[in-house]
């Protein structure tokens, strides 16, 4: 049994780790600098927001005229991915709201 317990790995104490403190106290407080990504897909979107103010409704007539498919596409890409549509609104409504509104239907229908 004293056997069993020395075959047992052992283990270490975790060190803490420790920051080294700012060379100066202005240093610290720098804000870090934009990410290059985030900052090319900004300047995409103000050059697009640019473009579309100048020329913008005019030219979405024109494509939904003349090619309905890539207006199509075109409005696809702003949707966001993951829309939440309910095609049946009756999937919404409790069952019992549901027997009520069916219940006033048949009185109606009766009349």
């Amino acid at each position: 049994m004293a056997d069993e317990a020395d075959a047992a790995p052992k283990r270490r104490k975790a060190r803490l780790v420790r920051r080294k403190a700012a060379a100066s106290p202005a240093a610290a407080k720098a804000p870090r600098p934009k990410r290059t990504k985030k900052t090319l897909g900004d300047d995409f979107l103000a050059a697009v927001r640019a473009d579309f103010r100048a020329h913008g409704a005019g030219v979405l007539a024109e494509v939904r005229a003349d090619k309905p498919d890539q207006y199509l596409k075109i409005v696809l890409s702003v949707l966001p991915r993951d829309i939440d549509v309910a095609i049946n609104q009756l999937d919404t409504l409790s069952d019992i709201l549901f027997e009520v509104i069916v219940r006033r239907f048949r009185r109606a229908a009766e009349e």
